[in-house]
């Protein structure tokens, strides 16, 4: 192998290092400790931000990282007379487990549940979604369709700027410097609103969008007519943002068959699709008109997707308090790793899943190092996560379980021993992640249907493609659990 580095593959390079992560004990330190450093990252999930750190070439300047994880004011949703909150470190898993809060949230929650996996959406965010600013990221359009704004703060003050004006440009924001987003208000609905949100992705799970859309609209109570009429499409152009031409059209006719089929005909023509590696321009647009039209159709015969069942694989609100001590690489980080308090350096092991093989077992696997393949999952503190996008230092603390520790009392964990019954393993590679993933959901679930195995499990790749044992495995492990 040609070691030089720039004949290296990228997977191969080694990334920028974290100097050091600060841990702020209140939002208000939060703001202060970013003033002081401009240059330093705000994480909360760290899905997108770890990746990125990792695909950047090292260049001799580490960075430094404000942790507002466990912040608690940063991990509530309120619910007022005029608007729900969404706080800055809500996680997509927890806006799926909070229903019957209005039904303007039950639109977000369509759209949570097509981000990445179960294991993603414990950690990753609402708002990191929209700070990324990706067209692709799927909960920009409902929340643009939600008329939705964001709250602002810096140690000088607080602003709340729409949504529809938070994105200026492909993955750009209108932040300032040193500025962060607290919060994400959604307006409520009345009795007459109704909505719905889509997508169109080349696959049934972790998908990137070929299109997405959200849809809210305001009905007249007396005459039926649409009053309002709000239509964002993503996933097509540099930025997400209402169809003008789709409002025109539609306020003021009624949601009936021809009225479906001119938005429709909009929808697709007046749209700048891009070509990319998931879709040509031509393929976009066309998708595009007769995912509008079917959207539409289900809301005039009053269908409305139910969003309200989804493994959540341990998901908990429930976050340890943050450390007013800041971490560096001398720092020595302890956790309770399978029962066991495991002390060591952080070093250079950014993320857990580098800390855990480096210092604890190499029962863990690292496949994709994207959170994409599932491989490196493991529990931390009660969630399914995967390992290779926690920032070590989030860890300092927590309670993990790793493959190793599913067994109890030398008895294999049902799930275990259904994968020996049913030869649910060939390289083996992936069966550590798939172990630990279907024994979440075990727990969560002691006797899930196929379908909730397939959405449960759909964050974990097999190579060898041997996922009709695995279903079968997990089937017959529910079977065990419950018998037992």
């Amino acid at each position: 192998m040609n070691l030089e580095a720039g004949l290296l593959h990228e997977s191969q390079r080694p990334g920028t290092q974290i100097e050091k992560v600060l841990r702020p004990a209140s939002w208000t330190e939060a703001l202060k400790i970013y003033e002081s450093f401009p240059t330093a990252l705000p994480i909360a999930g760290a899905t997108d931000l770890m990746l990125e750190i990792q695909r950047e070439e090292a260049s001799g300047s580490d960075v430094v990282l404000i942790d507002i994880w466990g912040l608690p004011e940063c991990t509530q949703i309120s619910v007022n007379d005029r608007d729900i909150e969404i706080g800055c470190a809500v996680t997509h898993n927890q806006v799926i487990d909070s229903d019957g809060l209005d039904p303007a949230l039950d639109l977000l929650r369509m759209a949570c549940l097509e981000v990445g996996s179960p294991q993603l959406r414990n950690r990753a965010t609402v708002v990191g979604n929209i700070v990324t600013a990706s067209p692709a990221n799927d909960t920009i359009s409902a929340l643009v369709a939600l008329d939705s704004s964001v709250v602002i703060d810096s140690s000088t003050g607080s602003r709340e700027l729409p949504m529809r004006e938070f994105f200026t440009g492909f993955r750009a924001t209108a932040l300032n410097d040193c500025e962060l987003v607290r919060s994400i208000k959604v307006p409520l609905w009345n009795n007459n609103t109704i909505g719905t949100w889509l997508k169109v992705g080349n696959r049934s799970a972790q998908a990137i969008s070929v299109v997405h859309a959200g849809i809210v609209l305001e009905l007249d109570e007396t005459t039926s007519a649409i009053n309002r009429a709000d239509i964002a499409i993503g996933s097509v152009s540099e930025i997400v943002s209402i169809s003008t031409s789709l409002k025109e059209y539609l306020i003021g006719k009624e949601l009936n068959e021809e009225t479906i089929d001119g938005a429709a005909e909009i929808a697709g023509e007046h749209i700048s699709p891009i070509d990319d590696i998931r879709g040509t321009a031509v393929y976009r647009q066309t998708v595009t008109k007769t995912a509008i039209h079917r959207a539409l159709s289900g809301l005039s015969d009053g269908f409305l997707q139910d969003a309200a069942i989804a493994p959540l694989l341990g998901w908990s609100v429930g976050r340890r308090e943050p450390s007013q001590s800041d971490i560096s690489a001398t720092t020595e980080i302890s956790c309770e790793v399978n029962g066991s308090i495991i002390t060591a350096p952080l070093g250079n092991n950014s993320t857990l899943l580098e800390w855990l093989r480096e210092t604890v077992s190499r029962g863990t696997k690292e496949g994709c190092s994207e959170g994409e393949c599932g491989a490196c999952t493991v529990q931390l503190n009660g969630s399914a996560v995967t390992s290779c996008l926690v920032p070590t230092a989030q860890a300092d603390g927590a309670c993990i379980v790793t493959v190793e520790g599913l067994a109890q009392d030398q008895e294999l964990h049902p799930v275990q021993q259904s994968f020996l019954n049913k030869f649910a393993v060939q390289c083996g590679f992936c069966t550590p992640g798939f172990l630990v993933a279907a024994a979440s959901l075990l727990n969560e679930n002691k006797n899930p249907s196929a379908d909730e195995i397939r959405s449960g499990l759909a964050g974990n790749l097999c190579r060898c493609t041997g996922y009709y044992s695995i279903l079968e495995a997990l089937q017959a492990a529910g079977e065990m659990d419950n018998v037992s």
